[in-house]
């Protein structure tokens, strides 16, 4: 990573359309939010009336969906790392290390950076590249490649040296 470099969070968002503007949301939250309004509801002794109608804003099917992309995000981030940096670690000790790139818990918004060396104090091997060297100039080229790419045809695109996954952009 160069001086300006930045990692962000892996969890899916969900991005829809209201009055003919888009609207983000973090997938971990919608899901977070389904699963504490319904045991609000459970816990309830008296009128249920309240939850039920919030509840009826939930597509259940959706939030499994949504269940089935989170699962998907962090074992695609725990099976990039298993194949390189991190190797010799064991899947769950990997995921308690990556817990803050998987979740907004602690990051607080999936837009917020995740700088060198915090991704340092998560166990991951990063090195300083020098942004005049010849590998910033290509790593430079693939991000930009990369970043318009996502801006014009897809909402994600993950690659390494052995995987390649990218989710089209919603129409």
């Amino acid at each position: 990573m160069g001086a300006s470099s930045e990692l962000g969070a892996v969890d899916p968002q969900f991005i829809t359309v209201e009055e003919g503007k888009p609207k983000r949301f973090s997938v971990f939250n919608i899901v977070e939010s389904y699963d504490e309004l319904f045991k609000k509801a459970v816990a309830e002794k008296g009128n249920l009336e309240p939850y039920l109608q919030q509840l009826a804003r939930y597509d259940e099917r959706q939030i499994k969906e949504f269940r089935t992309a989170m699962a998907l995000s962090e074992d695609s981030a725990i099976k990039s790392l298993k194949t390189g940096m991190l190797q010799r670690i064991k899947t769950g000790d990997i995921k308690k290390r990556i817990n803050k790139f998987l979740t907004p818990k602690q990051t607080k918004d999936h837009g917020r950076p995740i700088y060198r060396d915090e991704a340092k104090s998560c166990g991951l091997e990063i090195d300083f590249i020098d942004i005049k060297s010849d590998l910033w100039q290509k790593m430079y080229e693939l991000y930009i490649r990369t970043n318009s790419f996502v801006l014009d045809m897809a909402s994600k695109c993950i690659e390494s040296k052995d995987l390649s996954f990218f989710a089209p952009m919603p129409k």
